[in-house]
């Protein structure tokens, strides 16, 4: 029985699909090494030799392509990341800032002092317990320098009496 070859519509609906794409790619090859060693052993060493330089160059234009890829995505990935950190770091002073004005607000309507009304204050104490003190010194300055010749006039009109 004769095989009957298949026709141009059939290779063109195979051709179609991924798989079948790839499979007549790897039967043109074939054929194309069958064909190179048919016209002898030096060209087909001469076309392997080739195809090894086009694999090597082939190879390391793609590792290029996918380190400069993937570096790419690193730092896109490495800034979006940033952003987030400088958003997040603003969001959270934000919500600081708002807790703090809060509290200050509520503390202040409970009458409790502010942190600038109790140093002043402090000021203020520190400044009459000074003067409390130099006013202690001056009356006992005072008492000691008026009582001694009182005592000692007191004491010599006792003698002669």
């Amino acid at each position: 029985m004769a095989k009957r070859k298949k026709s141009a519509k059939s290779r063109t609906v195979r051709a179609g699909r991924p798989q079948a794409r790839l499979l007549e790619a790897v039967h043109q090859v074939w054929l194309a090494g069958l064909g190179a060693a048919a016209r002898g052993p030096k060209l087909f060493r001469d076309l392997v030799a080739e195809g090894a330089r086009v694999h090597i160059a082939t190879r390391r234009a793609t590792v290029k392509a996918v380190r400069g890829a993937f570096s790419d995505v690193q730092e896109g990935i490495t800034s979006r990341v940033e952003q987030a950190r400088e958003q997040a770091g603003d969001a959270f002073e934000n919500l600081e800032k708002i807790f703090q004005t809060r509290v200050h607000r509520a503390l202040n309507q409970l009458g409790v002092p502010s942190a600038e009304e109790i140093a002043s204050l402090s000021k203020r104490v520190d400044t009459l317990n000074t003067n409390i003190v130099k006013l202690t010194h001056r009356r006992r300055a005072a008492r000691t320098v008026h009582s001694k010749p009182a005592h000692k006039h007191v004491e010599h009109v006792r003698s002669a009496a």
